[in-house]
């Protein structure tokens, strides 16, 4: 709908990739949607985590830069950058690197969602299994106030206890958790063998905090 809008007014549509770009499919979000953007950022998922981004877009659009459209950067053409983009942008064309890490996010919801179904834990699962949200709400939130009302303190006691414990997941329950085609079997087990440890843990803690304020004060005076 809004690539139609973009084509009757004249306008053009800008796509912003830097997340989803060479993550979610070799063709991006766009791939996945069937839409074509005019212009389109990417950035560090392009070379693995190496400090770079791109912009492209329709040839008659990029030609424009030199002719009176200046671009620069603080890193332009950076070698170690370009050379860990080419060598991933090869692994991503060459193998199956992305669909391995769709199918490992994938099991990984799977597993969660058998742990945390199974103690009665409303929660949801949003995006690209390759960048997934976990929410504490029985819907998927789809703006702040949605947010506002899943149980961010469940997510961030239990990040708490994650990270320290290896499972290294964003600590704010509104960033996704990247998976890398590095993760394996063993890594899945091990993921999500801790998560069920510390979800007991947050359970327990969180208990013992809503006793504690609940607990009577007692207040008098001693001679």
């Amino acid at each position: 709908m809004v690539r139609e809008l973009c084509d009757r007014y004249g306008v053009l549509l800008i796509i912003d990739e830097v997340k989803s770009g060479f993550r979610v499919a070799r063709g991006g979000t766009q791939e996945l949607m069937g839409v074509t953007a005019d212009i389109t950022t990417v950035a560090k998922a392009m070379a693995n985590g190496y400090p770079i981004s791109a912009i492209g877009g329709r040839e008659d659009i990029m030609r424009r830069y030199g002719r009176g459209v200046a671009h620069g950067g603080t890193y332009t053409a950076q070698a170690m950058s370009l050379a860990a983009a080419e060598k991933t942008l090869t692994i991503l064309r060459d193998t199956d690197a992305l669909e391995d890490i769709e199918a490992y996010g994938l099991a990984m919801q799977a597993g969660m969602h058998e742990v945390l179904k199974a103690r009665g834990i409303p929660h949801s699962f949003t995006g690209h299994p390759s960048m997934s949200g976990l929410f504490f709400r029985e819907t998927p939130p789809s703006n702040y106030r949605d947010w506002k009302t899943s149980d961010y303190t469940f997510y961030d006691t239990l990040a708490h206890h994650l990270i320290p414990r290896g499972v290294m997941c964003e600590p704010d329950s509104r960033e996704p958790w990247f998976v890398s085609s590095a993760h394996d079997k063993a890594c899945l087990d091990e993921t999500l063998s801790t998560f069920e440890y510390c979800v007991d843990l947050t359970i327990e803690e969180l208990a013992r905090v809503e006793k504690a304020k609940s607990a009577p004060v007692m207040t008098g005076i001693t001679a």
